[in-house]
């Protein structure tokens, strides 16, 4: 998804094209003017001494300069042919599309680890998991990121990401609005989906901050968090609510030490 495709990419890769050729039929030509002058040279030594020689030497030359000659006007007519398809690409609208980075993306990652757990907890066999089962082990799988995910829709900083078409946009703005009146889970807003929650889907007052904390404190904060409050590892433990509202204040504060320290 890290990707963006304009008719600017097009001109760059075209005029690299461009600039080899231009640089391959200059040393093309530059031998065989090189490779004639020398034939002359043998020519006109061949008048004076070995005659036989010169003229084997020369028709040797010749027919390699012949072979340069017809190499170097392939390139230039193949050179025509980059040259056109460049001020066709220079013609062409700029396309708007921009691709968003995700912040979040788990496919799945996760969901054997949650499996085990979840089993360990239960006495449970994988094989005989039912669709309930296989539903909490989802909520299991995405403890790394559901806690976040609740407190950017509880301050009011989502946005749907520019990935949206307009009719999901309105979508994604009920669901969150749901998830944030505490009537959805987040772990149902991440399978719904995919596993996925893209950067530009924080509003950009927060984003660096959700960006920083997320890569580098937050998942050591879970993680001892359920080890110390719910007795859980990682990945074997349910979304509740009673244990966002407790946990929630560590980014809280996270977040006020990250505006004192830009703000200064």
């Amino acid at each position: 998804m890290d990707m963006k495709q304009t008719s600017g990419n097009a001109d760059k890769s075209v005029n690299t094209e461009v600039r080899k050729l231009e640089s391959l039929i200059k040393r093309n030509l530059v031998a065989v003017v090189i490779i004639q002058i020398f034939a002359i040279a043998i020519i006109a030594g061949a008048v004076i001494g070995l005659i036989k020689v010169g003229l084997y030497l020369f028709g040797v030359i010749m027919f390699f300069a012949v072979i340069l000659e017809v190499f170097a006007y392939s390139l230039i007519r193949e050179n025509k042919g980059y040259k056109k398809r460049l001020e066709i690409e220079r013609t062409r609208p700029v396309s708007s599309t921009v691709f968003a980075d995700p912040l979040y993306k788990n496919k799945g990652f996760t969901y054997d680890i949650a499996r085990g757990l979840y089993c360990s907890q239960t006495g449970k066999k994988e094989n005989k998991l039912s669709k309930e089962d296989e539903a909490i082990i989802w909520q299991y799988s995405y403890d790394d990121f559901a806690y976040l995910l609740m407190w950017i829709i509880e301050k009011g900083l989502y946005q749907p990401s520019k990935e949206l078409d307009e009719d999901d946009a309105i979508e994604a703005k009920a669901y969150v609005s749901r998830i944030k009146r505490r009537e959805e889970l987040p772990t149902d807003y991440l399978e719904s989906y995919e596993g996925y929650f893209m950067e530009d889907s924080i509003k950009k007052k927060a984003r660096a901050f959700v960006i920083e904390y997320y890569k580098k404190s937050y998942e050591d904060e879970v993680r001892e968090f359920a080890k110390e409050t719910l007795n859980a590892e990682l990945y074997g433990f349910p979304f509740r609510w009673e244990d966002y509202d407790a946990f929630k204040v560590h980014i809280d504060e996270a977040y006020e030490n990250y505006l004192e320290k830009h703000q200064t």
